[in-house]
């Protein structure tokens, strides 16, 4: 799992499943985007699950549920780790579009950030593009 922010990290499913790891990083919350979530930790910290597939077949409410419910928990002062099976497609856009939402920065500028943070990231170009009109229909809706 790898650190975008204090409070937002992104990894794959292998991390999520990683209970130690997960509250030795301080997270509060695991947020899952896949269909198999980790299983409910002990104690520590919660699993929200918005499963999402990879590639270009997710209806944009889900997207929107999703990246809602990131930017909300952000938003709150949670520590997330954002997770996906391989950490690099589903959990890089939804987190980016959390994130140019909280830090109020261009969506382009919020997957570089995320794309620099973790190593193995490749968003699928179709989620990417979720991302950034995502970003667009928030800001236009507060205009």
């Amino acid at each position: 799992m790898d650190h975008v922010t204090d409070s937002l990290l992104v990894g794959d499913a292998d991390d999520a499943s990683d209970h130690d790891a997960v509250r030795a990083a301080g997270v509060t919350v695991v947020f899952s985007l896949t269909h198999d979530s980790p299983a409910t930790p002990a104690r520590g910290y919660r699993v929200v699950d918005h499963p999402l597939v990879d590639g270009p077949r997710n209806d944009a409410d889900a997207f929107a549920a999703a990246a809602d419910a990131l930017q909300s928990l952000l938003a709150d002062g949670e520590c997330v780790l954002v997770h996906c099976s391989a950490g690099a497609s589903r959990s890089v856009a939804v987190a980016a579009a959390a994130l140019a939402l909280v830090d109020d920065v261009p969506a382009d500028e919020a997957l570089a950030t995320v794309c620099a943070a973790r190593d193995v990231s490749g968003p699928h170009p179709a989620l990417a593009d979720r991302a950034r009109a995502y970003v667009a229909a928030r800001r236009d809706r507060h205009a």
